[in-house]
């Protein structure tokens, strides 16, 4: 019997999507009418989603999948608010997809079909066009750019984001943007369009840390400083510190970030740098939409606070 994961993200996945983000739309005072042209379903469908919420939270639970509906549903949801309703369907698919390739949700695809064999790798052959990442980080740069609270987190040495695809080997496996993004007037505008190669700093961190958590391919660097250090206590992130030599190379730093990550899988990790170098703060998340949704939080903890200290 053929158990396609593609079958799988139809017929359990992509329901429990959008089931999420009805309930979030409803939340933010969106009608049924309104959400069931969103998701392009019939208004009888958004009320069977919203009636039988609980059913699809607790679907989403028993296969493990909860964290993975909530997130991607919270990107779509500001997607959809921000009218880019194209880019909120690809990046739904464009990040399923990427998840079958890296075989992420075999665990919750046995669930359902218990006679997989337990070495199947079939999705792992899916043909994932490299433009899907790209897309990603190009949404990300639109999420960071529309946030005018991102130009707090500039470091000296500028800002970047980057994304892999599942198994990065190398560099040119990670897509980060050319030239960094900058504070221009007042916001965050990056200088360039992504593409694959441009950090090699960030892509060696991914791929350093891709074969103890495969999940997690998505990166950026912000600065450090104790309103930000403020910021993540308040919305109570996990977070680490690192440090070595006082005047370390940047193999050294690369070094102990991934080892810090590896460790303890944090949600951001700080390290302080050196005699010359700035301290930087690592975002880390699941794709770089995720890593932006949570970069704009972080930002707007930051202007909050430092507003309230005034």
């Amino acid at each position: 019997m053929l158990n396609l994961g593609l079958e799988f993200l139809v017929d359990e996945v992509i329901p429990l999507i959008k089931a999420e983000v009805a309930r979030e739309l409803a939340e933010r005072g969106y009608s049924q009418s309104r959400i069931a042209k969103v998701l392009g379903v019939t208004q009888p469908m958004v009320n069977r989603l919203m009636n039988q919420y609980d059913y699809y939270l607790e679907r989403a639970r028993k296969l493990n999948l909860l964290s993975l509906v909530i997130n991607i549903s919270k990107a779509v949801v500001e997607m959809i608010i921000n009218d880019h309703y194209d880019e909120a369907s690809r990046y739904i698919m464009s990040t399923l997809l990427l998840d079958l390739a890296s075989l992420r949700l075999c665990d919750a695809h046995r669930m359902v079909k218990a006679d997989i064999p337990t070495n199947c790798n079939v999705c792992s052959i899916v043909i994932m066009p490299r433009d899907a990442v790209v897309m990603n980080v190009e949404e990300a740069i639109r999420i960071l750019e529309a946030n005018p609270e991102v130009s707090l987190l500039v470091p000296g040495v500028l800002m970047n984001i980057a994304e892999a695809i599942p198994n990065p080997r190398d560099p040119s496996d990670v897509a980060a943007v050319p030239g960094r993004i900058d504070k221009v007037e007042g916001r965050v505008k990056a200088w360039n369009p992504p593409t694959y190669g441009a950090s090699s700093h960030l892509a060696m961190i991914l791929i350093g840390i891709s074969h103890s958590d495969p999940s997690t391919r998505a990166v950026a660097s912000v600065k450090w400083g104790s309103d930000v250090e403020e910021a993540i206590k308040s919305l109570g992130w996990s977070m680490v510190k690192t440090s070595g030599s006082m005047k370390p190379t940047e193999e050294e730093i690369i070094g102990r970030v991934i080892s810090a990550y590896v460790a303890s899988k944090p949600k951001v990790i700080v390290d302080i740098g050196g005699y010359g170098i700035e301290p930087i703060t690592y975002v880390f998340g699941n794709n770089a939409v995720e890593v932006a949704l949570n970069i704009v939080s972080l930002a707007k903890e930051v202007a909050k606070l430092t507003k309230t200290s005034k």
